[in-house]
C-alpha cells in the first residue's frame, strides 16, 4: 500500500459530557446537572428528581439579549426561560434549561444562580466542548 492510500486514524474525541453537583441552600439540597454539547449545554436544576419544563436561549445575531423559548411545561412560568437567557449571555452559548425549584422563592433562585455562575467560572470545562 502506498503512503497516499493509508486511511489517517485519529483519536475520536468525546460528543458529549455529564457533570453533577449539589449544594445546600437555605436548608435545602439543590441538585444540578449539566450535559455539556459542542458549543452548547443542557442545565437541570431541581430539588427532586423532575423535569417539569424545559427552555432554550441561543445569542441573537442583531440582538445583544438572546433569544429564548419555553420548549415544554408551563409557558406561564418564566424561571426557565429567563436563566436560560441569563446564562447565554455570560457564556455566549446556547444553553437548554429546565429550573424545578419554587417560583414564589425569589432568594433560592437568586443563590442558585450565583452557584451556577461560580461552578461555570471554576469548572468551564465541564460546561461545553
Amino acid at each position: 500500500m502506498t503512503e497516499k492510500a493509508k486511511a489517517q486514524v485519529e483519536d475520536a474525541q468525546p460528543t458529549l459530557g455529564v457533570h453533577a453537583f449539589s449544594e445546600r441552600v437555605f436548608e435545602q439540597t439543590v441538585h444540578f446537572q449539566v450535559l455539556k454539547l459542542k458549543d452548547s449545554f443542557f442545565l437541570w436544576v431541581g430539588l427532586q428528581p423532575s423535569m417539569a419544563n424545559l427552555a432554550v436561549a441561543l445569542p441573537a445575531k442583531f440582538d445583544s439579549i438572546p433569544s429564548t423559548s419555553a420548549l415544554l411545561g408551563e409557558f406561564s412560568d418564566t424561571t426557565s426561560c429567563t436563566l436560560a437567557q441569563k446564562l447565554c449571555k455570560h457564556t455566549g452559548k446556547q444553553v437548554f434549561v429546565s429550573c424545578n425549584l419554587p417560583t414564589q422563592d425569589g432568594m433560592l433562585l437568586v443563590e442558585v444562580e450565583k452557584r451556577i455562575h461560580k461552578e461555570i467560572k471554576d469548572n468551564p470545562e465541564k460546561f461545553w466542548l
